[in-house]
């Protein structure tokens, strides 16, 4: 599955960790990783999701 460039709702909800009506639910709300509409067709690019990952991980305070 990860190794495929394009994946569907289901998969990228999976490769995310996610349930697939969180995905739905971001992308209804404006929000989550990129995604292309190929017609009435969602498809996630496996480079936008890990970009997604990359932009919202944290990083804890080393101080504390």
């Amino acid at each position: 599955m990860a190794t495929k460039p394009n994946l569907k709702p289901a998969d990228a909800a999976e490769y995310l960790g996610l349930k697939p009506e969180t995905l739905n639910q971001w992308r209804w709300l404006g929000r989550g990783p990129a995604y292309v509409k190929v017609g009435r067709t969602v498809v996630y690019r496996l480079k936008d999701l890990d970009a997604w990952l990359d932009a919202n991980t944290v990083t804890p305070d080393s101080a504390a």
